[in-house]
């Protein structure tokens, strides 16, 4: 089983510093990110791509396929030796399409990158908040688990997605998971969440709790097809939440931000060695 961690400045000291050698992929995020530091992370690890390059990059999306290198995508796959295509199974932005519209949208968005790349492809949770009621039916388990099954797709569960849209919806987090396709679980993303001011959770990239590491180790025990486990921490807009850390930043590095992935990470690997993983 691999490990890996989304990129942050601060990975330009801990590697270096041989304080997370055994990581074995740094996480790139490619929808509208910045690829600035894809050189830096292919001299270090291999690299797990997150996303089809560009914008407009959820796989419900009408112009999922326009504006697109496909050459510039393969080469970058290659070089960074990334097991599969991942992507949101989510829409950027509301439009007139109805579910059975979106359900073959994402069917042909599918499709194409299969034939393009002959690479599998992994699907991921989205969190939910009522002012986007126009994706509610995109964070029902039951759509989660047909997108996935009808398209003979991966599972990408992100944790902080599933709490927040499970709580949004009035179903209790672990219910929810079980009603998500875990029998076909290929990698999970771990990150904390925060409570904002109007008492919802902000699935915002920050320190991971304690019931997040107890999830890790009941996907460990029950989900023989997962394959990488995914530390995605970096705390981003807090604007809405009640507790402070420091934003992560793409051009300084924060000497706590640093400190708490050598904690996480930390946490992680040994849960992965108590199961002989690593």
């Amino acid at each position: 089983m691999k490990l890996c961690v989304n990129y942050l400045m601060e990975l330009r000291e801990l590697i270096p510093e041989g304080k997370i050698d055994y990581i074995d992929y740094i996480k790139l995020y490619s929808i509208d990110g910045d690829l600035s530091p894809f050189d830096w992370c292919c001299s270090q690890r291999e690299v797990m791509f997150h996303g089809y390059i560009g914008h407009g990059s959820n796989i419900a999306d009408a112009d999922f396929l326009e504006r697109r290198d496909n050459d510039e995508q393969r080469e970058y796959y290659k070089r960074a030796n990334t097991p599969y295509v991942s992507t949101h199974i989510n829409r950027s932005f509301e439009d007139p399409a109805t579910e059975e519209e979106i359900t073959e949208r994402i069917k042909k968005n599918i499709q194409v990158l299969k034939d393009e790349f002959g690479m599998r492809v992994i699907l991921e949770n989205v969190p939910y908040h009522p002012n986007k009621a126009y994706n509610r039916f995109m964070v029902m388990p039951e759509y989660i688990k047909k997108s996935v099954n009808d398209n003979d797709c991966g599972f990408l569960f992100d944790i902080g997605h599933a709490r927040a849209a499970a709580e949004r919806l009035g179903i209790p987090f672990n219910e929810y998971v079980s009603r998500l396709p875990m029998d076909k679980l290929v990698e999970v993303h771990l990150a904390g969440s925060m409570r904002t001011k109007d008492g919802g959770i902000a699935p915002n990239h920050s320190k991971m709790h304690e019931e997040d590491y107890e999830f890790l180790e009941w996907a460990i025990q029950n989900c023989p097809t997962l394959e990488t486990i995914t530390l995605e921490y970096g705390p981003i807009d807090q604007t809405e939440t009640i507790d402070e850390t420091p934003y992560a930043s793409a051009d300084k590095i924060q000497p706590k931000i640093k400190e708490e992935i050598v904690e996480q990470l930390e946490r992680i690997h040994a849960i992965m060695k108590k199961y002989n993983l690593k």
